[in-house]
């Protein structure tokens, strides 16, 4: 079973994603996700910073695959990784999540005939598109949910499904004992970068920072997550340590998602337009205005 997950953060780079050793990719491309806003949230289970999240006034949430030559339209955009289930339990553990309720909810995708994402959105879906309805029921098949992150289910316009794990807030986790990381620290509302070091300005966060944005050498856009001039030590310093991590960044993604230079390209285009189409080509030589939170600017 092949299951395709969404990654927002430090999954969409090659030096975030070797935080979990190689994966076996079969596929990879970028997602747009229509109606959301992304930003720092969730205080890390792994160290002293806070990790992204997604966040959305509409349920259920729809997305689109980009194609790399296409402009950015202001969206959310995201890494599609497609993977087996062995694979992806891996990355299932690395968000906080139970592989062994993974695996459960994956056997009953399979009796039923579905995907484990088109079984999840078929679960949302008999919830009225009700995000703790759903996570409620996800407990009560699995007997586990998550203070950190929660699979849900998105519908690609000609892909299917995918998941993407979402941090629960004030609203719940589907268990009334178990209470959200993002509940605990009063964190109600996605933050910019420049709010985020103003809460941790320590270099377990910039690291962090950079694992994201290194998905700008992928093409994906960005722009929503980079520094603005607000801060301009803290834009420099973004700048500078990209500028050296850039040059290995497309070949460490290579070696740990072990796709092809062929794969690769159809995802994701030549080396220097995703670059500029990411946002980084304008952020690295400070053009001012060209990298703003619309995305919508090259």
């Amino acid at each position: 079973m092949e299951v395709t997950v969404l990654g927002h953060g430090s999954l969409m780079s090659g030096q975030g994603l070797s935080f979990s050793g190689t994966v076996h990719v079969k596929a990879a491309s970028i997602v747009a996700l229509r109606e959301c806003r992304r930003g720092f949230a969730k205080l890390s289970r792994y160290g002293d910073r806070f990790a992204t999240d997604v966040e959305s006034p509409q349920w259920p949430l729809t997305g689109r695959t980009m194609a790399p030559t296409t402009m950015p339209t202001g969206e959310v955009e995201v890494l599609a990784l497609t993977v087996e289930i062995e694979d992806f339990s891996g990355l299932v553990k690395r968000e906080g999540y139970s592989a062994i309720a993974m695996y459960q909810l994956a056997i009953l995708a399979r009796g039923q005939g579905k995907s484990l994402a088109g079984f999840l959105w078929a679960l949302h879906e008999d919830m009225g598109h009700d995000r703790v309805a759903y996570r409620r029921r996800l407990w009560a098949l699995t007997g586990f949910t998550s203070p950190h992150y929660i699979p849900h289910p998105v519908r690609l316009d000609t892909e299917g499904y995918a998941l993407i794990f979402l941090a629960p807030g004030a609203e719940g986790t589907g268990a009334d004992d178990v209470i959200a990381v993002r509940q605990e620290t009063g964190i109600h509302a996605v933050m910019t970068m420049n709010d985020t070091w103003r809460r941790k300005p320590n270099e377990d966060q910039l690291t962090y920072f950079l694992s994201c944005l290194l998905g700008g050498v992928h093409g994906l856009n960005v722009r929503d997550l980079l520094p603005t001039q607000e801060d301009p030590a803290l834009a420099n310093r973004v700048r500078e340590q990209l500028t050296q991590r850039l040059v290995v960044e497309r070949e460490q993604f290579l070696t740990v998602t072990m796709l092809s230079r062929e794969q690769y390209h159809h995802g994701f285009g030549d080396a220097e337009t995703a670059v500029a189409r990411g946002g980084l080509t304008d952020f690295l030589s400070g053009a001012r205005g060209a990298y703003g939170m619309s995305g919508a600017r090259l």
